[in-house]
């Protein structure tokens, strides 16, 4: 056993009063054996400050990148300093719900020993404190194992900040990514064989507000378009025998009017990621209009074909 029972992997950038936040719910916590490990992408002391008046209360590591590493590098150099026997990735602006969350998780494991990571129900904050569940396909919560692909369609897991793993299932974080960067991450550690465990329980509280990449990236197609194109490519061809995986990309390449490859290329893929189901798939889609394409219907009868012929 290493001398810290569970590691929390901060990966900071600025929001000093976001750290404080969550520092605030960590110092709260029943559990208190833990180790904090702070990877500071701020360029100056701002975060630094706060974490200095939590170093006498808290078991801290700080770590400040200079050049900063951004994200997900940061993240997962906060993980490689992880020295727990549990460890979780806590967004700075992500908090713990109650006192009792990381005894919650805790238990989780020593009821299930055969289970490598637990989350729990995916709650989101808004600035005005409303409460939101993110789980738009909840039936997926217990397919994990045998349906990984399906995280693209509904992220029933939700942010890193949901989950805690063991020690062993020490997967890091495509570097590459933003937009997919978790999906791409649980669905590698599913088939790792690393079992999952869902606590339907709200214990970590998501926070939501305007600086997020999520917001960024909503508003930049191409970043969409890309990473879903290299996740492809990650789970082949052969993923594409499912339906849902083959209707989903459908709907990608249709919502965002892709009617040739050049438009992939332009997103900055490399040609020999652009798997021949993507081609396929295309292909039908620029000999029907845009309009057409957006009748529900339609839509999905011409999805049926193409996969029924692809």
């Amino acid at each position: 056993m290493s001398r810290n029972l569970i590691s929390i992997c901060v990966p900071a950038y600025k929001k000093p009063d976001y750290i404080k936040r969550l520092l605030d719910s960590v110092l709260k916590q029943s559990i208190k054996d833990v180790e904090i490990i702070i990877s500071d992408d701020t360029p100056d002391d701002s975060v630094k400050l706060i974490v200095s008046s939590y170093t006498d209360l808290l078991n801290i590591k700080y770590f400040q990148n200079k050049p900063p590493l951004q994200s997900p590098k940061n993240w997962n150099n906060a993980l490689n300093k992880a020295e727990g026997d549990f460890y979780m990735l806590l967004h700075q602006d992500d908090w713990l719900h109650n006192e009792n969350a990381l005894a919650i998780y805790l238990e989780t494991f020593k009821q299930h020993p055969e289970v490598d990571f637990a989350f729990c129900k995916n709650t989101a904050i808004d600035e005005s404190g409303k409460s939101f569940v993110l789980q738009e396909i909840p039936s997926l919560l217990h397919q994990l194992e045998k349906k990984p692909n399906h995280l693209v369609r509904s992220d029933v897991i939700g942010p890193p900040s949901n989950v805690m793993l063991r020690k062993k299932a020490d997967t890091r974080y495509d570097e590459r990514l933003i937009w997919l960067v978790d999906v791409d991450y649980y669905v590698r550690v599913l088939k790792s064989g690393f079992k999952p465990y869902y606590i339907a329980q709200h214990l970590v509280n998501i926070g939501l507000h305007a600086d997020q990449t999520t917001v960024y990236v909503n508003d930049n197609s191409s970043i969409i378009l890309k990473e879903n194109i290299l996740f492809a490519q990650k789970i082949t061809a052969e993923a594409f025998n499912d339906i849902y995986i083959y209707d989903y990309y459908w709907r990608l390449l249709r919502n965002h009017k892709v009617k040739n490859k050049v438009q992939i290329l332009e997103s900055g893929v490399s040609e020999d990621f652009v798997l021949p189901v993507i081609d396929h798939i295309i292909s039908l889609q620029n000999k029907v209009s845009t309009k057409l394409l957006k009748f529900g219907p339609i839509s999905k009868i011409l999805m049926f074909f193409s996969y029924c012929t692809k």
